[in-house]
Formats: C-alpha cells, sequence, structure tokens
C-alpha cells in the first residue's frame, strides 16, 4: 500500500469544488466543512505540510464511511476512500492501536480458537449482557459494550459457525464441480452471524448445477484491520487467503459480501499488488473474483420460480458493490424473480453508516446516518428489506428496530 506522501500529487488536484459536499452522508449528518472529502483533503494536506493536527485530525478520518460517494461524482477522480485508509495506516504506524482493537482484531480476522472461545462465552453471558427482542430474532445490548455500543441490536452468534458446519465441510474437499469449478469466499458477517446467506449460497448454486466448494483454510478478507489502520494484519489475511485459494485452481470465486467482493477484486491489489513477487498472483486471483448476484446473473442466467406474489420487497444498494464494482442491476433481476413485488425506495445508494468502522468507532454517528435510510425503507411500504452485504443487513436490523420499522431485512438470494 503506497505512504500517505504519495497520494500528495493526487490531494493537489482537489479544486475545492464542492462537489463531495451534495454526496457525502457524513456531512449531511454533521453539517462540518471537516466531514466531507473535501475537508479531509484538506487536513490530510495539512498534516504532510507538517501542521501539529492532533487526536481532531484523526477523529474527523475514522468518521469517513468510505462508501465512495464522493470518488464517483468527483469531476477529477480523487480516489478519497484510498488516502483516507493511507492517512488511518500512517497514523497506527506511528501511534499504535489500542490494545483492545489489536485483541479484538487478532482473534477475529486470524481466527479459530479466540473467536470461539469469545463467542461461547458471549452466548453463555448473553442473558446478562442482552436483552431478547422479537424483532428480527436478535439480540440488543443492555450496557455499552466493547465493539457493541449500548442499545444496539445484533444477531445471535451462529452456532455452530458456518465453516463449522459438517455438510460444509465435506464439500470443502469435491472433486465434481459441475459446470464450472467455483469456490466460495464465506467472510466473517456469513460465517458468524447470518449462516442462512451461506446456506443459501450454497443452495442456489447446486440448484444451476454449480458443485461449489468452500475451502476450510480461508480466514478474514482483511477490510476490518485496513479500516482501522492496522495494515500489518490486513497483509497477513490477505495473503493467507491468496495461498488458500490458489491450491484449489478455480476458474471463479464467488462471494455473497459486497465488502468482501470489493476487497478481493480491489483492495487486494493496493495492499499486495506492489509487494515482491505478488503482481502476478493478485491479478490471477482478482479476476476471478465474482459477486453472487454477478455470477448468478451475467454467467448463469439464473431464473427463479414464477407463481403467487408473497408482499412488497425493496432493495438497499452496498455501497461497496454499486459504487465500487459496477453492479446495480442483477441484484433487481434476482428480486423480480423472486416469490415478490419489487418496489424501488429513494436513494437506494444511499450509505446505511456501516461502513469504514463508523459504526464500532461512533455508534451514534453510524445510527443517525442509517436514520435517513430506515426513513426510505418506511415510506416505501415494503414488507421485505433486500441487500447483497451482511454487514448492511446488521446495520439495517439495527436501525429498522430503533425507528419501529417493521420490515424484514435478508439477503438477495435468500428469497431465491
Amino acid at each position: 500500500m503506497k505512504e500517505l506522501r504519495d497520494y500528495r500529487e493526487e490531494i493537489e488536484r482537489c479544486v475545492r469544488c464542492g462537489t463531495c459536499r451534495s454526496v457525502c452522508p457524513t456531512l449531511d449528518t454533521v453539517r462540518r466543512e471537516s466531514h466531507c472529502a473535501r475537508g479531509r483533503l484538506a487536513l490530510i494536506e495539512a498534516y504532510l505540510n507538517g501542521e501539529e493536527l492532533g487526536e481532531r485530525y484523526m477523529k474527523y478520518i475514522k468518521e469517513c464511511t468510505l462508501c465512495g460517494a464522493c470518488y464517483s461524482s468527483c469531476p477529477n477522480e480523487i480516489n478519497t476512500p484510498e488516502i483516507v485508509l493511507s492517512a488511518r495506516a500512517e497514523y497506527v504506524k506511528k501511534n499504535g492501536l489500542p490494545p483492545l482493537t489489536t485483541f479484538t482484531l487478532k482473534s477475529l480476522l486470524e481466527p479459530a480458537p479466540l473467536t470461539k472461545l469469545a463467542l461461547r462465552v458471549v452466548t453463555k453471558l448473553k442473558g446478562l449482557l442482552f436483552k431478547s427482542t422479537s424483532f428480527e430474532n436478535g439480540l440488543v445490548s443492555r450496557f455499552s459494550l466493547p465493539v457493541v455500543g449500548e442499545g444496539r441490536l445484533v444477531p445471535e452468534p451462529a452456532d455452530p459457525f458456518f465453516l463449522d458446519r459438517a455438510h460444509i465441510r465435506a464439500i470443502s474437499d469435491r472433486k465434481d464441480y459441475g459446470k464450472l469449478k467455483v469456490g466460495f469466499f464465506v467472510g466473517c458477517g456469513i460465517n458468524y452471524l447470518l449462516p442462512s446467506i451461506g446456506e443459501s449460497t450454497v443452495r442456489v448454486l447446486e440448484q444451476a448445477g454449480i458443485n461449489v466448494v468452500v475451502p476450510q483454510e480461508q480466514v478474514c478478507c482483511g477490510i476490518p484491520a485496513l479500516s482501522m489502520g492496522d495494515t500489518r494484519t490486513a497483509k497477513r489475511v490477505m495473503s493467507k487467503n491468496l495461498e488458500v485459494f490458489e491450491q484449489y485452481g478455480f476458474e471463479r470465486i464467488v462471494t455473497s459480501c459486497a465488502t468482501c467482493g470489493h476487497t478481493l477484486k480491489s483492495i487486494f491489489r493496493v495492499v499486495l499488488g506492489n509487494e515482491p513477487g505478488m503482481k502476478e498472483r493478485v491479478e490471477e486471483f482478482t479476476r476471478k473474483i465474482r459477486d453472487i448476484t454477478e455470477f448468478l446473473v451475467d454467467e448463469l442466467d439464473y431464473s427463479g420460480q414464477k407463481g403467487e406474489k408473497k408482499g412488497v420487497v425493496t432493495y438497499h444498494d452496498p455501497c461497496h458493490l454499486r459504487r465500487f464494482q459496477g453492479i446495480s442491476e442483477q441484484p433487481r433481476r434476482l428480486l423480480e424473480e423472486s416469490p415478490y413485488e419489487f418496489r424501488g425506495m429513494k436513494n437506494p445508494c444511499r450509505c446505511c453508516g456501516l461502513g469504514g468502522g463508523v459504526s464500532l468507532t461512533n455508534y451514534e454517528l453510524s445510527m443517525k446516518i442509517a436514520e435517513r435510510k430506515a426513513e426510505n425503507i418506511k415510506r416505501c411500504g415494503a414488507d421485505v428489506v433486500a441487500t447483497a452485504c451482511p454487514g448492511c443487513i446488521v446495520q439495517l436490523k439495527d436501525a429498522l428496530y430503533h425507528h419501529n420499522v417493521r420490515a424484514k431485512v435478508v439477503h438477495v438470494v435468500e428469497l431465491l
């Protein structure tokens, strides 16, 4: 990954036109110049020029959701999300991470024993730490907990984790691939919290004639660590995944997580592409990555079952799918094939407030950004909200719970 100083020329291309102000979800919520791309770039440029900006500087840098709205609308094509990631990495390189953040990242991202133990402890203590709610069968935190915060609605931890399920382990070394040699990159959200998305992904692919393989050794895609500025951990887990998936010789690697897909397709190049002997390996790997909706529509020409409609479904565009991967029509086409009547909502591609680690570092701001999304879903009148990112699903469920919007939130593949 490039050093922050290497972005100086790109930062200087910012002409302060203000286009980013009209699309930035944090500026729209906080109403301070420091919270849009123009303001953050000005701060980063001042830092590069030697000004001592202190903790407040990093606060503004951390409160970027990395949604990419500024990048996609910038007339000079300034990649502010990538620059912000580099700024966070520079800060961590100089100042380190808080011990709790370091422990959380290591235990969750490189995982196994610590993660399983931690989630088992949470499960044992959930009556003390959380209260149950009938809303999406979730848990609501009673206290301000590390990472979780107070009053957050979260899914119950998967039991067992998706990768630990016997039938998933059984398909990790399949020899008969069917139509195409395809591997499934699972991601943390599906593995630990929303295994039903993984189950639906495997089912739909098998129905389409693909005997998908799920490598057991895979780990987190690395974006949570990178978002926190921990480049070292991100590089380690990315390299691990590269090695794991290279062993299988897959023709395609599908994922049902928009954030994982963006990371595997693009961020791998940013973090690993300039490492010695890595460029060709990374390019070979990234060209195989497909989002599940993209793969089903563009390569398998998937068609669902026609029949009587059960209700109304709307769609939320994950930032990492629509803006960074250019995928928006494929999920909608699949929803048209589902047992629901599709109805669009206002501003479907507006950020839900999850991204960039904001929901972990500033939960209150994250929920304020999500409020507009909850309002648009309510006005739409949908019974079901579909999206293509497990992280967005967790965020949307929490937002709808807090704003008393009674709509079920699911992944697109769960409706097929």
